[in-house]
């Protein structure tokens, strides 16, 4: 959403209820669905024509650019009004606040410290309502909060004090809804995936939990295969499971013969994991002919990195 304001919303700024207007979507936004919330801004002219403050159908919510300012304004001089002093807020009013400047802000700093200053005595099941807040707003088609460096540290935060608490965290789970929810939404999602691995490495999974992540994630990457980051983050799991390299490479490979991939993103990916200790630095039966067989309907620059793929291949090999 542009932060910029255009002159009609600068004067329905001018009047018009904002606590009212607050009221209403941080109870929107502190609800809990069978789903994760799915959080999207309307258009500039939506709240000028409507008094609205939000639409709403089942877990999909559309917060209109002037109602979420309206709400933003109130939410902010709440917050501030509590920390310098002036004004006492319970635990539930300070998560309210908090989370329609979050929405607003993604990057809003003392909003998620505060957060983590209440949530830091909550109980088990505050965590997991805010597990599912900070989740829903990861997940919307929300372009800053899906790669979010503010708000994917608050959900590591969390996890860690599910960890220290001793509630369960389902990596599998959270993988599939979140990270991989978060990695389309915004291709290329540095922070997704890295959380991605923080999970793996600090959580872990056992060894039925890593074969559904596996598996999904080569899914993930099928359907998303000029995403570099996906084919990483299925590397970085080949390389604790080798055992499933040989049929990942195979599969991987029939499919870029049969939809033509010759985009770098995979077969960066296969080179490095046909060279790989969990392929003993074996290349497939079927490796240099699929090659070939590309190059022969490639583009100029699809030729070039199946060129530097081959190079690389025999400068390795010999």
């Amino acid at each position: 959403m542009s932060r910029a304001l255009d002159d009609r919303v600068r004067e329905a700024l001018k009047c018009g209820n904002h606590d009212e207007v607050y009221d209403r979507i941080s109870a929107a936004l502190a609800q809990r669905c069978d789903k994760l919330l799915e959080i999207e801004f309307l258009g500039q002219s939506y709240g000028l024509i409507t008094h609205n403050s939000f639409m709403q159908e089942d877990n999909a919510i559309g917060l209109p650019k002037l109602r979420l300012i309206q709400a933003f304004i109130v939410a902010r001089r709440k917050l501030n009004a509590h920390l310098s002093g002036e004004q006492t807020m319970s635990d539930q009013e300070v998560l309210e606040a908090t989370a329609v400047i979050l929405v607003m802000d993604a990057e809003h700093l003392t909003a998620a410290n505060t957060r983590k200053r209440v949530l830091a005595k909550a109980t088990a099941e505050l965590l997991l309502q805010e597990k599912y807040f900070i989740d829903s707003i990861l997940t919307s088609p929300l372009h800053r909060h899906t790669k979010s460096p503010n708000l994917w540290s608050h959900r590591r935060w969390l996890v860690d004090r599910f960890k220290a608490l001793g509630l369960p965290t389902d990596v599998a789970d959270d993988m599939r809804r979140v990270v991989f929810v978060s990695g389309e939404r915004h291709p290329r999602n540095y922070y997704a995936w890295c959380h991605a691995r923080y999970l793996v490495t600090t959580v872990g999974m056992d060894r039925d939990a890593m074969a559904t992540t596996l598996e999904d994630c080569k899914k993930w990457c099928f359907r998303h295969h000029d995403d570099v980051s996906g084919w990483m983050f299925l590397m970085f799991l080949l390389d604790r499971t080798p055992t499933y390299a040989g049929d990942i490479i195979m599969q991987t490979l029939k499919l870029a013969e049969s939809l033509q991939w010759c985009n770098e993103s995979v077969w960066y990916f296969v080179r490095n994991l046909a060279m790989s200790k969990s392929k003993g630095g074996k290349l497939p039966e079927d490796f240099s002919r699929v090659l070939e067989s590309l190059r022969k309907c490639a583009d100029e620059e699809e030729r070039r990195t199946l060129d530097k793929t081959a190079a690389w291949i025999e400068t390795r090999s010999s």
